[in-house]
């Protein structure tokens, strides 16, 4: 789905852990440069270049990949890329780095998580868990909070701890568009914080904390990677949201 020029939200349909949804990862790009904001699923990259080349961007053109945090629905499809495309830089924040790159269990295999995963049968639940402990992918290059990419008309980076502790937000300077990767989410045609089923209560106390970084920025238009685009006035929305959260 074309946001504006230059920037692509791309759906892909996802079924993990029994549960089915749509995620959507997004395609910035310029004469330049192309860059993919979270990756999916092992699997996914057919439909990945199927949306770059509808979006008149070569797959082979893709030469960044920034991943908003460790979540295995962000980074199981790099090594798929890496493979094909072989060229391709992966960005992550500092924080996060050591988890992606499988030097620590990620995050998200906790008490929580395990509860949720209760009602799969016993081989089911030993293939989740397979999959969420082998799951890694390598990181060239660490983002800090603040730090601005001079590629495709300037992308700022925000650091959105809570959710993981490197999660990260992305500004796109150009269109105004801000991707807030699993930050922020839409329900029932709003935009929400982030999934407190999965979180411990202070990670979750951090991520709502995280969410008041937004009302710096004009904002035109929001994408969330579980729920797609918001564009119903997102910067009285957010403020409104920060707002019932304080």
């Amino acid at each position: 789905m074309k946001i504006a020029d230059g920037i692509e939200m791309i759906e892909i349909p996802m079924n993990l852990m029994g549960r089915e949804s749509t995620i959507y990862p997004t395609l910035i790009w310029d004469e330049n440069t192309a860059i993919l904001v979270d990756a999916g699923l092992a699997g996914n990259l057919p439909v990945i270049k199927k949306a770059m080349e509808d979006a008149g961007v070569p797959p082979e053109r893709l030469d960044k990949i920034i991943v908003t945090h460790q979540d295995i629905d962000h980074i199981s499809s790099i090594k798929d890329i890496l493979d094909e495309l072989h060229e391709v830089q992966v960005l992550a924040h500092e924080e996060d780095k050591p988890y992606i790159k499988g030097e620590k269990k990620l995050v998200r295999v906790n008490a929580k998580f395990m509860e949720r995963i209760s009602d799969l049968s016993e081989e089911e639940q030993k293939k989740v868990l397979y999959i969420f402990e082998n799951t890694n992918a390598p990181v060239d290059i660490t983002l800090a909070d603040g730090e601005e990419l001079a590629d495709c008309g300037g992308i700022i980076v925000i650091h959105t701890p809570g959710h993981t502790p490197g999660h990260i937000c992305l500004y796109h300077k150009a269109t105004k568009t801000l991707i807030v990767g699993d930050a922020m989410n839409i329900s029932e045609g709003q935009l929400v914080g982030t999934n407190n089923l999965v979180l411990t209560e202070e990670d979750a106390k951090t991520a709502a904390a995280s969410l008041k970084k937004f009302e710096k920025y004009d904002v035109e238009n929001v994408i969330t990677y579980h729920g797609g685009l918001f564009n119903d006035n997102p910067n009285q929305k957010i403020k409104e949201f920060n707002k019932d959260e304080a």
